[in-house]
Formats: C-alpha cells, structure tokens, sequence
C-alpha cells in the first residue's frame, strides 16, 4: 500500500469571505474520487489547525505504485486539479510505500 499526502498554501484567490465555500468545494470534488478511481482505496481533505505551514491536507491511501501512477492521469483526478488550480499557490507532495 502507499499513502499519498500533499500539502496546499492557498493561493490570494482565497479570503475571509471564500475560505470555506473554496473548502466545501475542494471536499466535494475530492469526495467525487472515492470508489470511482481504481487502485485509489481511501481518501481525504482537510483543512491545517492554525499555525499550520500550509492551509489543508490531502491524504491518500492507494494500493500500490502503479495505481499512484494510474491515479495522477485519471479524468477524475485530473479534473480535480484543474478545479483545485485556482486556489493552491504552493504544493507539496511526498508518497511512501507501508
């Protein structure tokens, strides 16, 4: 199995006023890849607890290498990101196998 985890700084298309239609939109698109990518056996998103370095969290557990592979060009994760683009100004990712 490996788990997949990427860290988000929002970009400045996110305020006060947006943060959490842009958090409820991110959670929905995410939830939308659940059991509809194969190989992808769970995943989240959340927002960091305040003082945090970045402002939310993905975590994925896939079932191994490959299916991480498979899943970075899947139509659904793929559309998620170009959802998702607006709103990240920094990302970053590490994958490690358990």
């Amino acid at each position: 199995m490996v788990r997949h985890i990427l860290f988000w700084k929002f970009s400045d298309q996110v305020n006060d006023d947006n943060r959490n239609e842009v958090l409820s939109m991110l959670r929905a698109s995410v939830k939308g890849l659940q059991g509809n990518i194969p190989g992808l056996l769970s995943c989240e998103i959340g927002e960091a607890v305040k003082g945090s370095d970045c402002d939310f969290v993905f975590y994925a557990e896939l079932e191994s290498l490959e299916a991480v592979r498979a899943f970075q060009n899947h139509p659904l994760h793929l559309a998620h990101k170009e959802r998702s683009a607006p709103y990240v100004q920094a990302r970053l990712a590490a994958d490690y196998e358990v």
